[in-house]
């Protein structure tokens, strides 16, 4: 291993080796890249240890690797991707057994995507660090931790001071010229780009100070060179990254409640929809949505009509919003309603809820600040209920209260615990766990919407109050589809995402601009809340085709939904029809 000491004669070798480190992006010094990952040579008939094996694989990768844009990370993963690539071509798809064969085209499709997901990435992250000068540095200075590429204590001072000097003149210099780009598009486009630049410099100065306080107390001339100049450094970047935010994302540093996320345009959308097995554009899909909205408005005004409110949805809604139960009572509600799906679904013979599932969930409540991301509760393993607490303004209590009655709750526990989530969750441990790399909101959501519309044929909803709260959701659910892909394809700001839910839906504004946050900023996937009622759309046409037929009882057909773990539906619709595959396999099912 070579060891040098800084010098201002080799100040510009360095800066040399630097640039090529950022720019060519290829390995230096110590640290080794592969040249060729294998797969293991295992039999066609063990396809399941093939995806654990990549599984283990890309989270080995995950938790080594750590910053997006080092070359290393690159290099791995591409050379991940391309030998799984190659190990599955050589696949005789024909001789496979049928499970095999849905795995093999599982796999497949995880693979490509992967591949598409990372070259996109890596080229928006090319564009962000166009407007982050000192980011080769600061990579540099973190290789040492990360990867061993030997810093000494004078030459991490310099690197440091340069950082902080570069910083501070790219400040200036947005500080100086920064202006809107003139038109709309071109704004979105420079925001996007700058967003992502503001997340860099956040996570590039976050491994900076891990790789300070890997020498700090342990190195004594580190400190003595580089204490001073590690702090004004670190101070310099969080100037140009706040900078950065303001001047070109025009979002302010003290905005706590801005909405800010990085819609992925329809390119991305095609692919994400070809990866979940769903045939359809973005313009079709939001037309389902808008017909599904349109039933919930026609059922509203039924509902409406029984409660005297004269088909007044609006009205009928916030009478049922004002019902709710007193402070402290939440959790008995939450517990009543949860026995009672469950009663529901055994009395009707609908699933078979083994004991350990019925009793193995808990309650938890939710903290103030996730109920600004998650104003209703949550669930699966626990359900984490949201409820007002003492250290909200009255006003955030009556919205809270309000999105929380007695009825709206009744519609969602059973989505959340049994029959829904936590039902899933069960299973997911219990069959084909291999298949956990396939997660995908459609099977988790859909299935869950699923047993909303289920339920609500088999009047579950026992008054008008309770379809209320059923429509309501259900409404938000196709909301979510319009709402999500009009925004993810650019259409739609945050904002006027905002104001649909509030006007459209019913939404309190506190629970809509939550529901938004929550899904441009809480690290979903960009098809997340479409999946709810698009999955659930899915299972109500296999439904059809195979209960209402008689083909199998709804025990046997929710059994063996849950016994395949994550498996896209069309592919089920396959297996469970016994419909022949292959190896160029696409999706065709219109449901």
């Amino acid at each position: 291993m070579h060891r040098f000491r800084f010098s201002r004669t080799k100040s510009i070798l360095c800066g040399l080796l630097i640039t090529s480190l950022a720019q060519a992006q290829q390995p230096v010094q110590e640290f080794e890249t592969p040249k060729q990952l294998t797969p293991p040579a295992i039999g066609l008939e063990t396809l399941p240890e093939w995806i654990t094996q990549f599984s283990a694989d890309r989270e080995t990768i995950r938790k080594r690797f750590r910053v997006p844009t080092d070359p290393y990370l690159h290099s791995f993963t591409e050379n991940l991707l391309a030998s799984w690539r190659s190990k599955l071509d050589g696949v005789d798809f024909k001789s496979l057994q049928y499970d095999d064969q849905i795995d093999w085209l599982l796999l497949s499709r995880e693979v490509d995507h992967l591949t598409y997901w990372h070259n996109r990435n890596k080229l928006r992250d090319a564009e962000a660090l166009n407007l982050i000068p000192y980011a080769s540095l600061l990579g540099r200075f973190s290789a040492s931790k990360e990867h061993g590429i030997k810093l000494e204590a004078e030459e991490a001072a310099e690197l440091l001071d340069q950082i902080a000097r570069t910083a501070k003149d790219a400040t200036s210099e947005l500080n100086k010229s920064a202006k809107p780009e003139s038109n709309t598009q071109d704004q979105a486009k420079q925001a996007i780009s700058a967003i992502r630049a503001a997340e860099l410099v956040d996570q590039f100065a976050r491994y900076a100070r891990d790789t300070h306080n890997f020498y700090d107390g342990y190195d004594p001339k580190y400190m003595w060179w580089a204490g001073k100049p590690f702090t004004a450094a670190m101070e310099a970047v969080k100037d140009h990254g706040r900078t950065v935010r303001e001047k070109l994302a025009g979002i302010s540093q003290d905005d706590k409640d801005k909405i800010v996320g990085l819609p992925i345009g329809d390119e991305a959308l095609v692919e994400s929809l070809a990866h979940a097995w769903i045939p359809y554009t973005v313009d079709e899909l939001i037309k389902i949505g808008e017909r599904e909205l349109e039933w919930c408005e026609q059922e509203f005004k039924k509902a409406a009509d029984e409660l005297g409110c004269e088909g007044d949805a609006r009205k009928a809604l916030n009478l049922v919003k004002s019902r709710y139960v007193d402070p402290g009572e939440q959790p008995d509600m939450i517990r009543d309603l949860a026995w009672e799906a469950i009663q529901f679904v055994e009395a009707n013979d609908l699933l078979t809820v083994p004991n350990m599932a019925k009793h193995g969930w808990r309650l938890e409540m939710m903290s103030p600040e996730a109920q600004r991301v998650n104003p209703y509760f949550l669930g699966g393993d626990n359900i984490i209920v949201s409820f007002p607490t003492n250290t909200m303004t009255h006003e955030e209590k009556l919205m809270s209260l309000r999105s929380n009655n007695i009825h709206f709750c009744r519609a969602t526990v059973h989505h959340e615990l049994i029959p829904g989530h936590h039902m899933q969750f069960y299973s997911l441990a219990r069959y084909r766990p291999y298949r956990a790399l396939f997660e995908s909101p459609f099977w988790m959501e859909g299935w869950a919407l699923y047993w909303e519309m289920l339920l609500w044929d088999k009047h579950f909803g026992k008054t008008p109050e309770d379809r209320v709260g059923m429509l309501f959701w259900r409404r938000h659910r196709a909301a979510r589809i319009i709402f999500s892909l009009n925004y993810q394809s650019g259409k739609w700001t945050a904002e006027e995402c905002v104001k649909y839910l509030t006007e459209r839906v019913g939404h309190e504004p506190s629970a809509a601009a939550a529901e938004v946050r929550r899904s441009v900023m809480g690290n979903y996937g960009p098809l997340y809340q479409a999946a709810y009622m698009l999955g659930g759309l899915q299972l109500r046409s296999l439904e059809r085709e195979l209960v209402h037929t008689g083909k199998m009882t709804y025990k046997e057909f929710h059994e063996a939904i849950l016994r395949e773990n994550y498996l896209p539906f069309e592919l089920l619709r396959a297996k469970l029809l016994k419909l022949p595959l292959n190896k160029n396999q696409s999706s065709t099912w219109k449901f």
